[in-house]
């Protein structure tokens, strides 16, 4: 929970044993400013292990916050192996048996995010990449080795990360074309009008 709250996914920490009382007393809440009066009633301070320790997430910020802070995923891998803990030589024998390509778009669609300006702009962006990212062979292949062969060796093309230009990734947030939905727009209609 208190990670939860570090991150921005959550405002408030309500003890599950007190959420029928809260869902109770939102029941007759009607403005925005009643029901933020009566979470913040029933909102504690969530548990993060002995009295005042923080969650994992913020214990361990500082090398996760250095290792994170670049637009590459090689310069990520390098900080990640330079770092002396052990949840860092975990990420990275994890993206060692991952899509080259794959952690390269999720980067890219990770930062660009961040700089959309609403939750419609980024949906449309996932929808973009996750429709290109089923045209691509490395998709297929991680189906195999995982769920079908299940033998836990997947032929990445390209292999590497070193193979994986910037050119390739910027296709992933191309349109689709004229038939591309929009979120928010009626069938057929386009940000600037109807088709």
């Amino acid at each position: 929970a208190a990670d939860a709250l570090l991150c921005g996914l959550a405002d408030h920490y309500v003890p599950t044993r007190r959420l029928p009382e809260l869902t109770e007393a939102l029941a007759v809440s009607v403005t925005a400013e009643e029901v933020e009066r009566t979470v913040r009633r029933f909102a504690e301070e969530p548990p993060a292990g002995e009295p005042g320790e923080p969650g994992e997430l913020a214990a361990q910020r500082d090398w996760i916050d250095a290792c994170y802070a670049t637009d590459s995923v090689e310069e990520i891998v390098r900080r990640l192996e330079d770092t002396a803990t052990p949840a860092a030589a975990d990420v990275v024998a994890e993206l060692g048996g991952r899509s080259p390509l794959a952690l390269k778009v999720t980067l890219a669609a990770v930062r660009r995010a961040a700089r959309l300006g609403s939750l419609e702009a980024a949906l449309d962006q996932e929808f973009r990449v996750s429709a290109r990212i089923r045209e691509e062979p490395d998709f297929v292949e991680g189906v195999r080795a995982r769920i079908i062969d299940k033998d836990g060796s997947p032929q990445w093309k390209p292999a590497t990360l070193a193979e994986v230009d910037d050119s390739t990734v910027a296709r992933f947030f191309a349109p689709l074309g004229p038939d591309e939905p929009e979120l928010g727009l009626a069938p057929g209609a386009t940000a600037t009008g109807t088709a």
